[in-house]
């Protein structure tokens, strides 16, 4: 069976096309003969193939859309080659049918095209005319919002995703994106609800998650535990994802932030105890076991560790003794800096550590 062969979709400047091939008294742009010798032209050319062909010209551009006899449908085609990230290749086609066909698919799949590749201040007209076509199309809506804020124009921004949601109140990427655009208008309150109906309507999406998480975080007060445990729930389900390197340090700041506000922001003095009698305990043990405890601290730490909270007492199995979680973390702290002095702990404990090292 043969394979279904690729239709052409051609947009010709007027300037640029060889008019030599018409006839010598229709070769003037603008008038009615030329348009009906360039359409009769394409027209034989194509039906030597065999090819079916439509044809518009106006004072611009000459559009052609030649299908052969077992080909694939333009617009698939087309959609098709975007699917597979053939921008380049994909938009003089929907440059052409767009300039052919009043279609909302066309016009939103041209506005799509020319904002991922950067070209914002393009790609409105056409996403704007694809909701004039249609204005239930939620994914045009969504696209519109996005390339505004990349454009930093916030407020029209949220109007679109004002649309889509109203549209599609499911529509997750459409609630973050809303989210997000609030959150960059300095309106975390409003934005909170956002970010929440995001979750729940995609409740393992990474992207939004953290954007709650950051959220939360930036209201602080009693929020912030919702936050921490967003964070820690990235950690533990994203640890290679780029997304759950974000979460470890955005975690890392409010560890150190409570660290030091019980303190009010000076140093931790009991950290640095517990890191002198850490210094004291490694020197008398190999490599290997300084090893092994710090990785009993780290496995111990992903269930949280109550930092702040000097009742609470912990045991380990590769050291004697009890502990409250700053110790643990101190522990673990001067454990890493053993095996590599240039590596970031991650504990917020920085300055404690300098001032330990400072008094051996």
């Amino acid at each position: 069976m043969p394979q279904p062969q690729a239709p052409q979709i051609l947009q010709i400047p007027v300037t640029e096309f060889d008019r030599s091939v018409l006839p010598r008294d229709m070769q003037t742009p603008g008038t009615e003969a030329f348009e009906q010798a360039v359409l009769t032209h394409f027209a034989v050319t194509y039906a030597e193939k065999g090819w079916s062909v439509f044809v518009t010209v106006d004072d611009q551009f000459i559009r052609v859309v030649a299908v052969p006899e077992q080909g694939i449908d333009p617009k698939q085609y087309v959609v098709g080659l975007l699917a597979n990230g053939f921008l380049e290749d994909a938009l003089p086609m929907l440059e052409a049918l767009y300039g052919m066909l009043e279609d909302a698919d066309i016009a939103y799949n041209y506005g799509v095209c020319l904002s991922e590749l950067g070209r914002l201040d393009e790609c409105i007209a056409p996403l704007e005319h694809c909701l004039e076509i249609d204005p239930e199309y939620a994914n045009a809506a969504v696209a519109l919002g996005v390339a505004l804020a990349r454009q930093e124009r916030l407020v029209d921004a949220e109007t679109a995703l004002q649309q889509a949601v109203a549209i599609e109140p499911g529509n997750a990427f459409a609630l973050r994106n809303l989210g997000s655009v609030l959150a960059r208008q300095d309106k975390p309150d409003e934005a909170l609800a956002w970010f929440r109906k995001a979750v729940s309507a995609d409740p393992d999406h990474p992207e939004g998650l953290y954007n709650l998480a950051q959220c939360l975080e930036q209201l602080g007060g009693e929020h912030r535990s919702e936050a921490r445990a967003l964070y820690e729930r990235l950690i533990k389900s994203h640890p290679e994802h780029p997304i759950g390197d974000a979460a470890t340090a955005r975690a890392n700041r409010m560890a150190n932030a409570d660290l030091h506000d019980a303190v009010g922001g000076r140093p931790r003095m009991d950290a640095v105890m517990a890191m002198q009698f850490a210094m004291e305990t490694f020197d008398a043990l190999q490599r290997e076991e300084v090893g092994a405890i710090v990785m009993e601290i780290a496995k111990l730490g992903q269930g949280g560790l109550a930092i702040n909270d000097s009742d609470r007492r912990y045991t380990l199995d590769t050291l004697p003794g009890e502990f409250s979680g700053l110790q643990l973390l101190s522990l673990m702290h001067v454990g890493l800096k053993r095996f590599d002095p240039a590596i970031s702990a991650g504990t917020g404990l920085d300055r404690e550590y300098e001032i330990a090292m400072s008094m051996r």
